[in-house]
């Protein structure tokens, strides 16, 4: 099971980013990457993150800056297995579903909740890599189990074919 290391919170203002990473800081066991755009954080993936809170809007980071949308199919081109999280201030359906469909875990508004809610998306995304671990796992094992009892049924017929045991008991 792949374990939760690093986390990436990118996000324009500052003041959000460092209440985010305030927030999280209280689980030692992450090691959070704070970055002012999409672009700074682009250059920073051979860290392989495995949950990356990201902006929606860049308004703050000048105009030719890349959009959260932008930047969510950058990271999911060059790191598909990373869950991403979109941060909006926007509270619209429309952007929450365009951004899942783009590969977004989760979408949270920015609230009073906003910090409660990335806490339980974090435990979430544990929980479900925790699932596929187990998942693998039991796939392994029955495809292990299924060739020993198809090496079991090969050596059956090939001790009756070489008479080395038969259906005659002996007795008779």
């Amino acid at each position: 099971m792949k374990q939760v290391k690093d986390i990436f919170i990118i996000d324009d203002d500052p003041m959000q980013s460092m209440m985010l990473q305030d927030y999280l800081s209280k689980y030692s066991t992450f090691t959070i990457h704070v970055y002012n755009s999409g672009e700074e954080a682009l250059k920073h993936l051979d860290i392989n993150p495995q949950i990356i809170f990201l902006d929606y809007n860049f308004d703050k980071a000048g105009a030719d800056a890349m959009d959260g949308v932008e930047i969510l199919k950058e990271l999911k081109q060059h790191i598909p297995l990373t869950e991403v999280v979109m941060f909006s201030g926007q509270d619209k359906i429309e952007v929450a579903v365009n951004t899942m469909k783009y590969g977004a875990f989760d979408y949270i508004v920015k609230s009073e909740s906003a910090f409660h809610r990335s806490e339980n998306v974090i435990f979430n995304i544990i929980k479900r890599m925790k699932l596929q671990g187990e998942a693998t796992m039991y796939k392994k094992l029955t495809y292990s189990l299924g060739i020993a009892l198809l090496l079991v049924i090969i050596i059956a017929i090939w001790l009756y074919k070489t008479g080395n045991i038969s259906d005659n008991p002996g007795w008779i």
